[in-house]
C-alpha cells in the first residue's frame, strides 16, 4: 500500500510537471504569434462594451470591456486575420485603459488620427444609429459618445453637426425604451430626464422623440448648410398617431414635409417631400377637402385640413423642381 501510495504520488508530480510545461509553451506560442508594430498605431472602437481578450481569438477570456469610441495604441498584430460576421481582419493587441494588454478584433476598430478626429467620430456615430439588434445600454452608449463630442467642436458648424446626431442618437435610444417595466431603473429616471424631449406613443408603446426638439435646432442653426438637413430630420419625425387607414387623418402627418418646402424650397431633399406629399393627397383626401357637412368631429377636421393645403399652396408657389407639376394639378381640384 505504501508503495502504491508513493507511485501515486510520483505520476502526480509528472503530471503537474507536464501541465505546467504545456502551459509555459502555449504562452510562448501566443507570445510569438504575433508581429510586433513597428511604431504603435492608434485604433478607435466602433462598438459598445467592446471586449478586449487575452488571446487573438472570440474563445479568449474576456479581460476587460471598452466604451464606445474608447482611443488605443496597437503594439502588435496577429500573424493571421480572422472572420467575424461579415468582417475579415487582423486581431491588434493594445494597451489598455487599465494599464493591461489585451486583443482587439480589427473588423470593430478604425484607424484614429487626433487631428481628424471629428470626422472619424461622425462616422462611428452614424453607423452605429444605423445598426440593428441594438439594444438600451448600447443606444445610451452612442447618445453619450455623440453628447460629449460636443464639447470638442473646434467651430459652430461642426458643433452643430454633433448637436443634431446627439438628437438623433436621443430618438434612437427612444425606440428602445421597453414597453414593460418603465417604472424601474434605469426607464424611470430616462424619462425624467428626457420628459421635455420625448413624447409616449400610446399607440405603439415607447416613446417619440419631439419635433419640435429638431425644429429649433433647425432655428438656431438656419443661416448654416446643415440646417437643410435639420429641418429634414424634424420633418421625418412624425407624431404618434392612429388613423388606421383614414387617409384624411394620415395626411396631417405631411405637416412637417410641408414646412420643410415652406422653409427650403430649393432644399436637398425638395425633390422627396413633393413627391412625399403628392403620394398623400389622395383621392380620398381630396374627397374629404370638397365635402360639405358632416359630424362636428368632421367638420373641425376639414377646417384644419383647409389650412394645412393653404400652407401647402404657399410653400409648391416657391418651388421650381418638376415635381411640383402632379402636385399642382391635385390642389386645383380642390375647392378653397
Amino acid at each position: 500500500m505504501i508503495y502504491m501510495n508513493h507511485v501515486m504520488k510520483h505520476q502526480s508530480l509528472i503530471l503537474y510537471i507536464v501541465v505546467l510545461a504545456v502551459g509555459h509553451m502555449s504562452s510562448l506560442a501566443a507570445q510569438s504569434d504575433e508581429i510586433k508594430l513597428d511604431t504603435p498605431q492608434a485604433k478607435i472602437t466602433t462598438v459598445s462594451a467592446m471586449r478586449a481578450r487575452r488571446a487573438p481569438q472570440v474563445t479568449a477570456e474576456e479581460i476587460a470591456r471598452l466604451k464606445l469610441g474608447t482611443v488605443v495604441n496597437a503594439i502588435a498584430r496577429s500573424t493571421n486575420q480572422d472572420t467575424i460576421g461579415s468582417a475579415t481582419e487582423y486581431w491588434y493587441r493594445v494597451n489598455l485603459p487599465n494599464g493591461q494588454t489585451g486583443w482587439l478584433f480589427g473588423g470593430l476598430l478604425l484607424d484614429y488620427n487626433a487631428s481628424k478626429r471629428h470626422e472619424v467620430v461622425r462616422q462611428i456615430i452614424e453607423a452605429r444609429l444605423k445598426a440593428e439588434n441594438t439594444d438600451f445600454a448600447d443606444r445610451q452608449e452612442i447618445y453619450n459618445f455623440a453628447a460629449s463630442s460636443i464639447g470638442e467642436a473646434k467651430d459652430v458648424s461642426t458643433r452643430a453637426e454633433f448637436e443634431l446626431l446627439k438628437i438623433l442618437a436621443l430618438a434612437n435610444w427612444a425606440m428602445s425604451f421597453p414597453f414593460e417595466g418603465t417604472d424601474k431603473s434605469p426607464y424611470r429616471e430616462w424619462v425624467k430626464a428626457h420628459a421635455s424631449e420625448v413624447v409616449y406613443n400610446e399607440f405603439a408603446g415607447g416613446y417619440n422623440l419631439r419635433s419640435e426638439v429638431l425644429w429649433n435646432l433647425e432655428r438656431k442653426y438656419h443661416t448654416l448648410p446643415i440646417a437643410d438637413r435639420i429641418a429634414w430630420e424634424a420633418a421625418q419625425t412624425l407624431p404618434p398617431s392612429d388613423c388606421e387607414g383614414d387617409e384624411a387623418c394620415g395626411f396631417f402627418l405631411s405637416e412637417g414635409e410641408i414646412k420643410y418646402l415652406s422653409l427650403y424650397p430649393g432644399g436637398a431633399y425638395a425633390a422627396e417631400a413633393l413627391k412625399n406629399v403628392t403620394e398623400a393627397l389622395s383621392d380620398e383626401v381630396i374627397k374629404f377637402a370638397n365635402e360639405k357637412g358632416g359630424d362636428k368631429y368632421a367638420l373641425e377636421q376639414r377646417t384644419e385640413l383647409k389650412k394645412l393645403l393653404a400652407s401647402l399652396r404657399l410653400a409648391v408657389a416657391k418651388t421650381s423642381t418638376p415635381e411640383r407639376n402632379e402636385l399642382v394639378k391635385k390642389l386645383e381640384r380642390i375647392t378653397r
